[in-house]
């Protein structure tokens, strides 16, 4: 990125960057994520972006920095569950958009900040794939909404666009603009105003093709550096990639438990279950920047599978994530390192060990069971 000076922040130790004005990284989870904890002019500020901490991690920060005067979160779809097309459930999708206002406000309860502030989720979709989605958008008046619907007033959810701000004398500083009322109105000025940029990156698309050059080379790493362990998940389930373009459409079955890959003439839904659709110059990126974690956040991206199929996609899209963060192969983690950074990150695998615990013993998932214990919106009223 063109930067000589650069300082790795190591886990939960402080770093100062002027007399009132220091920082403090707190690494969690096993694709590399992060909360950044900004301690200036005696205020506290807790960027907790989308990294979904909890447990005794998330005591951890909380005993460090008991007083939290901003809670920084996101509160928005960043993933491609809006993308599946189950086959036999009438192509439904698998996401439930109130849950990320829910999520918001119980981690908002479960720090005790002062003020919950909606953050880096007021992203919309301007491409022609993916305009349909805006109808999804969670933003931030939502979560606002749902604090007003369960009566939530500690912490207090303040909504704040690009160019709004905090003055130590004044509060806050909110701008006059209307959002929300003609959201329709503003997405499709917006688009006027970036229709050179999508204009350009058509014309882009149009021509790119996946040759098989560039899924060879993708598919030999994929297999030499997938553990049996992974690669038996896949065992009879293989994956075909249809690439897009105006020329046409091209298409490769991965064959992950055999370690063969090969370029198909054709294609169907009864002899290719497992479809992953997107434009030929999308899986180009994926391929040549090893980003496939983009995939999904883009919305760029179709899976067309059955129901009982979808866990496989999943299993797919969760394989690429650990190449992209360089967990596998296991040669770039299994080192001296590694053991050294775990080692103060072991209140993350105790977490673990009880996630683990609670599964077997048939307990489902939920995330708000993690969280530090918080007065719900009955007992703030009392």
């Amino acid at each position: 990125m063109g930067f000589s000076r650069i300082t790795e922040l190591a886990h939960a130790k402080p770093f100062r960057i002027d007399d009132n004005f220091q920082i403090t990284s707190y690494q969690f989870g096993y694709f590399p994520d992060s909360v950044l904890m900004i301690e200036v002019d005696g205020k506290t500020i807790m960027n907790a972006n989308d990294c979904k901490i909890m447990g005794p991690p998330l005591q951890q920060i909380l005993r460090n920095h008991p007083k939290i005067d901003f809670l920084l979160r996101s509160h928005s779809s960043a993933n491609a569950r809006l993308c599946f097309e189950i086959m036999d459930r009438g192509g439904g999708h698998l996401d439930d958009q109130k849950k990320y206002s829910a999520e918001f406000a119980e981690f908002a309860q479960a720090v005790r900040a002062t003020y919950a502030i909606p953050f880096a989720s007021n992203n919309c979709y301007l491409h022609p794939e993916t305009e349909k989605f805006n109808k999804y958008l969670n933003l931030g008046i939502n979560v606002k909404r749902h604090f007003e619907e369960h009566r939530i007033t500690e912490p207090e959810c303040v909504v704040c666009a690009p160019g709004d701000g905090w003055d130590d004398e004044l509060g806050f500083i909110l701008g006059d603009t209307d959002w929300y009322t003609d959201l329709g109105g503003h997405l499709e000025r917006y688009k006027q105003a970036k229709a050179t940029t999508l204009e350009k990156t058509a014309r882009r698309e149009a021509k790119a093709v996946l040759r098989e050059s560039s899924v060879g080379r993708y598919a030999e790493e994929l297999f030499s550096g997938t553990p049996f362990v992974i690669r038996r998940l896949f065992r009879g389930k293989p994956i075909t990639l249809v690439a897009h373009n105006d020329a046409g459409d091209s298409a490769y079955e991965l064959d992950l438990y055999r370690r063969r890959w090969r370029k198909l003439d054709s294609w169907n839904d009864q002899d290719n279950p497992i479809q992953i659709h997107a434009q030929a110059r999308v899986f180009l990126m994926c391929i040549n920047q090893v980003n496939w974690n983009s995939l999904g956040i883009s919305k760029r991206v179709r899976f067309r599978v059955k129901d009982a199929d979808k866990k496989v996609i999943l299993y797919f899209m969760e394989l690429n994530d650990l190449f992209d963060c360089e967990v596998l192969p296991l040669s770039k983690s299994l080192n001296g390192r590694f053991i050294l950074v775990w080692l103060k990150r072991w209140r993350e695998a105790t977490l673990y060990m009880h996630i683990m615990a609670d599964l077997i013993r048939g307990r489902g998932f939920v995330y708000r069971n993690y969280l530090p214990a918080f007065k719900g919106p009955d007992e703030l009223r009392t």
